[in-house]
């Protein structure tokens, strides 16, 4: 249960982090997007650390590292329009899709 509401929390933090990077960038506030990317990205790593803990193995993953590798290529080419339209339009509506419209429904314990 404890778990669950750690998920329930980063996740959270997760979609407002993802949310005002999208908002610095389209604003033009480069480095403070940037700074809330790196967040982003930390806690992406951690729900699915935590969904893996869950044994949540169905999780389709085979969709997400081609799009950090695009994102990877973006951030390299200074590519900030692309960069926020892959992480808006692209890698948000998946990371939902992944961890459950309500936050849990890939976390089913066993």
């Amino acid at each position: 249960m404890e778990q669950m509401a750690r998920f329930q929390k980063i996740r959270t933090r997760f979609d407002n982090s993802l949310f005002l990077t999208i908002e610095e960038f389209r604003k033009g506030k480069d480095h403070q997007g940037l700074d809330g990317l790196f967040n982003s990205m930390d806690d992406l790593e951690c729900l699915l650390e935590i969904n893996r803990s869950f044994g949540a193995q169905k999780m389709k993953l085979d969709g997400l590292l081609p799009i950090l590798q695009e994102l990877c290529e973006r951030i390299k080419n200074k590519d900030i329009v692309g960069m926020t339209d892959l992480l808006e339009f692209t890698l948000y509506p998946m990371v939902k899709e992944l961890t459950g419209e309500d936050g849990n429904e890939n976390c089913q314990a066993g």
